[in-house]
């Protein structure tokens, strides 16, 4: 894959790897009057966007927008500027522009309206000066021109629908790199599954970088993965300075833990017992091994890392504990009566028989 290539995939999967809500599509249920829709649904193609030009270009995009409302939107598209936590788990959407991209994008139609049920392109055009860094990130963010006022006391929620953006400047000098700051499991030792993983990768390159790998669990000293974990399932990605932890779970065992959501909206967890996988009663020490690459100048880097961890049932272990000493006292109990038995029947055979008195002499004469 060539490094061009290579930053052009990297960015497509932008938006799955924020922690922001939007996936395309955007739903907003309102009390407005009458004259705006009382809802918002909107749906855009590509999302995330992502565009790969060369410094000094002007590079053209098209947006497809549908209206999935029940009336006709007056929409506006505006650039924002976004900012990441130290984890890159959260995204905090800013009201001001992109510093310097703001400038250099332009649309078609920054206003416009669009009908229920129908689609409508937006071209996006990108004049990149000479000067330009290696990769831009930001937020076009859709909303209503105007807002419906809230009415006898009623509520309002404004809808909008952010579609991660992001440029590629295909230069010299552009570089990757990518390492591991943490491997670690979420505690040393479980009484049931999940173990859950956390990596936390740095980029310290000036392009955004995607990991990909596997986490192989195994015994120690075993050759054969008991389970092979996907590293990064998600496709996310980390831009440049920037540190992003991603979890995994092995859940593969006899009992395990299930996230359910109860009927009030809460989440807990549910022990889960298939007794269809009793084979798979995990006991003892284990070791999960990773195994991540990333692309630097065409080429694939490896990254490794290894931590151990232990599984404990102490529950189960102590009833088999107690129905195996209950199983020896009875084994102990069935015997004493056993020998307790065999030695009187040896005492009975045993014991001399009474002497036949002598005769009298009368009996003799």
């Amino acid at each position: 894959m060539s490094h061009r290539l290579h930053r052009l995939v990297l960015a497509a999967g932008l938006v799955v790897s924020m922690a922001w809500g939007h996936t395309g599509t955007a739903h907003a249920i309102t009390t407005a009057p009458a004259t705006i829709p009382t809802d918002f649904n909107l749906q855009v193609t590509p999302s995330p966007l992502v565009i790969t030009a060369k410094p000094g270009t002007r590079t053209q995009v098209e947006l497809k927008i549908r209206n999935g409302g029940s009336g006709a939107e007056s929409l506006k598209i505006e650039p924002r500027s976004f900012t990441l936590s130290n984890d890159s788990t959260k995204v905090d959407l800013q009201d001001t522009s992109p510093p310097d991209i703001g400038s250099w994008v332009s649309f078609s139609a920054p206003k416009l309206t669009v009908q229920p049920g129908q689609w409508t392109s937006e071209q996006i055009t990108f004049n990149l000066p000479k000067d330009t860094g290696f990769s831009y990130s930001f937020a076009l963010v859709i909303s209503r021109q105007k807002d419906a006022a809230p009415t006898g006391g009623s509520r309002v929620i404004k809808g909008s629908l952010a579609v991660f953006t992001l440029v590629n400047v295909d230069r010299p000098g552009a570089t990757s790199n990518l390492s591991v700051s943490s491997f670690s499991v979420g505690k040393r030792m479980y009484e049931y599954l999940p173990a859950t993983f956390q990596i936390r990768f740095r980029n310290s390159g000036n392009t955004i970088t995607q990991p990909l790998g596997n986490i192989f669990v195994q015994r120690p000293g075993s050759g054969a993965a008991l389970a092979t974990l996907g590293v990064n399932d998600k496709h996310g990605y980390i831009l440049p300075g920037t540190e992003r932890v991603i979890s995994t779970s092995w859940s593969d065992g006899f009992p395990y833990y299930k996230t359910v959501t109860n009927s009030n909206g809460s989440t807990g967890q549910k022990l889960v017992w298939d007794w269809g996988n009793l084979s798979k009663l995990r006991i003892g020490r284990y070791t999960a091994h990773l195994v991540a690459v990333y692309s630097q100048a065409g080429r694939d880097v490896p990254i490794e890392g290894s931590v151990s961890f232990w599984v404990i049932p102490w529950k189960i272990l102590l009833g088999l504990t107690l129905v195996a000493l209950l199983m020896l006292f009875s084994v102990f109990m069935i015997i004493r009566a056993i020998v307790k038995f065999i030695r009187k029947r040896i005492q009975r055979r045993k014991k001399p028989s009474e002497p036949t008195p002598p005769a009298s002499p009368e009996t003799q004469a």
